[in-house]
């Protein structure tokens, strides 16, 4: 059975963009609308896989308002598809709880990966509603898309505006996605604790009290006074 896509997009050259990353990696379009007003019952009709949705819709509705709704009575994955980069738009998309959140003009390599999360987080919800994550992600490494596992990153951290770098326990890896983007990725074990970096706490050693630094296996994450309080409350859990 192949995989359904259902486009939520008023900007005719994104719209056509989308469907070609669609058709080249042999996904279907389930069906497009460029309203939010009219899109939620064509979605509910389609029933597609995944839902692509733009954030300035035209109508009463906007794509934030549709996700939500999507979310909750659907429970159809949704990939926000935006030229959106403010971060209070950005935290509020985050609320809705989608599978990734991807700057246009939207690479094909991101989107793909980004739909193979949707996918993966669809199944495990079917299977458990223990899992609400995915267990890996793919980017794009040279010419190649590689898979990793969120269970052997330590730490995640800015590196630039538009990359960040995974941090292993034997090596670190740049890639080309957000802060904002990943974090809504990540599995519960990993928590921010400063505006640039989030760490698994699955892996965490010690707490250097002085330096205000978490310790993974050698490496250091700075923990922020905003955040502490949260990092505090997690150590006390484990």
């Amino acid at each position: 059975m192949n995989i359904r896509i259902f486009i939520v997009e008023d900007e005719l050259i994104h719209a056509e963009a989308l469907k070609i990353v669609i058709e080249e990696a042999g996904y279907d379009l389930a069906g497009e609308c460029s309203n939010a007003d009219e899109a939620f019952e064509l979605i509910k009709t389609a029933n597609p896989d995944v839902v692509l949705v733009d954030i300035a819709l035209p109508g009463v509705l906007n794509g934030m308002t549709l996700s939500e709704k999507i979310h909750k009575e659907l429970e159809i994955p949704h990939i926000f598809t935006t030229s959106f980069t403010r971060e209070d738009i950005i935290d509020q998309a985050i609320g809705t709880n989608p599978v990734a959140y991807l700057k246009k003009p939207v690479e094909s390599s991101n989107l793909v990966a980004a739909i193979k999360i949707a996918l993966q987080t669809k199944t495990g919800n079917q299977e458990t509603e223990k899992t609400s994550k995915s267990e890996y992600f793919f980017t794009r490494i040279g010419n190649k898309l590689v898979r990793i596992h969120f269970d052997d990153i330590l730490i995640v951290k800015a590196d630039g505006e538009n990359f960040v770098s995974l941090v292993s326990d034997k090596k670190e890896t740049a890639c080309r996605i957000t802060l904002k983007e990943i974090s809504g990725m990540l599995p519960e074990s990993f928590i921010q604790v400063h505006r640039s970096y989030f760490i698994n706490m699955e892996y965490l050693d010690a707490f250097n009290e002085s330096e205000q630094t978490a310790i993974l296996k050698g490496h250091h994450a700075p923990v922020a006074r905003s955040f502490k309080k949260d990092f505090m409350k997690m150590i006390q859990k484990l």
